[in-house]
């Protein structure tokens, strides 16, 4: 694979090509190989996510010129007006592809008191990894972002990057976190968590109380050690109204003699999540590539996919999802 970074320093001062190795028997590079020093804010006095991404820019002098710079800032505030670059827990990503650029550039700004996220309002963001990668090269984009979810994927590791005082220390933390920028996306890479889990024994109007609070229209249901059992989604529940026959029969002018979900309200009471739900769901292990799970989402036809360890819950990935975080990233 070819070295991207040729020429590039990272925080040692030492050209890249010194310490990454990247060969053909060797097609991933570590995290903390794109960043160098000049490049991570630390407590910047910025009061708000536009503000971050233009000190990072402005960062990138050496390695950037003017007219990239420019076009780099108008890319990125298109992209945010259509979708936010705010991840969870106080991380943003924004990124976007741009031509005449060479190489990865990778940019932090860390902050301890967090800045304004504008999108969504009222969110304080305390890291920001400012991504831009040469427009043909989506694949080495994709891999990177990937690589920054799983190094914020943890608490811990936010919470340490988030009070280091110092460029050469937040570049160790991470190359001490062995994070790597894959040559192969997974469903951990694009999984989220899920918005809330249903119990079996739950009654169905609490469940359909968590189903309209949530972003989905579907919510996994676990056990109470958090094993897997199926889903509960509009569609199991708007059945429940219709006759058990209905799908027998060719002509269904006949509906308009029953009353709207008649069969739902003689039953709500006594029907219980474990009565409803389906458990014909697509599951599969962390480490499954892209490609399978894109595979198994469109030919099963299903707009989500449960990702699993040792059978529990872990993450969810959505086809929605799919269309941002990969096709548009």
């Amino acid at each position: 694979m070819v070295n991207l970074q040729e020429g590039a320093t990272g925080g040692s001062g030492r050209p890249l090509a010194d310490r990454v190795h990247v060969s053909l028997s060797h097609t991933s590079m570590k995290l903390s190989s794109l960043l160098n020093e000049e490049s991570i804010l630390i407590d910047p006095p910025v009061e708000n996510k536009d503000e971050a991404i233009q000190r990072v820019l402005a960062s990138f002098d050496s390695q950037l010129d003017p007219t990239l710079r420019k076009l780099a800032l108008q890319r990125l505030q298109e992209r945010e007006k259509k979708i936010t670059s705010y991840v969870d827990h106080g991380v943003a990503i924004p990124h976007t592809k741009l031509e005449g650029l060479n190489r990865v550039l990778v940019g932090m700004v860390t902050s301890s008191k967090g800045f304004d996220a504008q999108d969504p309002p009222s969110v304080m963001i305390h890291l920001l990894f400012l991504v831009l990668a040469p427009a043909e090269k989506n694949t080495l984009m994709l891999q990177t972002l990937a690589a920054v979810a799983r190094l914020c994927h943890g608490k811990e590791m936010r919470e340490t990057i988030k009070r280091i005082k110092t460029p050469a220390h937040v570049i160790k933390q991470i190359e001490e976190s062995g994070i790597d920028v894959k040559s192969t996306i997974t469903a951990a890479d694009v999984m989220t968590a899920a918005p809330a889990v249903l119990q079996p024994e739950m009654s169905l109007e609490e469940a359909i109380g968590s189903i309209i609070a949530s972003p989905d229209d579907g919510l996994p249901v676990t056990d109470a050690q958090g094993k897997l059992l199926g889903e509960l989604s509009s569609i199991e529940i708007l059945a429940i109204g219709l006759p058990k026959y209905v799908d027998l029969l060719k002509d269904d002018s006949f509906l308009t003699q029953f009353e709207p979900f008649e069969n739902y309200f003689r039953q709500e009471k006594q029907l219980r999540v474990r009565d409803v739900m389906t458990r014909e769901i697509l599951t599969v292990e962390e480490d499954t590539p892209i490609i399978k799970v894109t595979n198994m989402l469109v030919s099963g036809r299903k707009p989500r996919l449960y990702v699993v360890r040792d059978g529990k819950l872990h993450g969810i990935v959505y086809r929605r999802d799919l269309l941002s975080r990969v096709l548009q990233a």
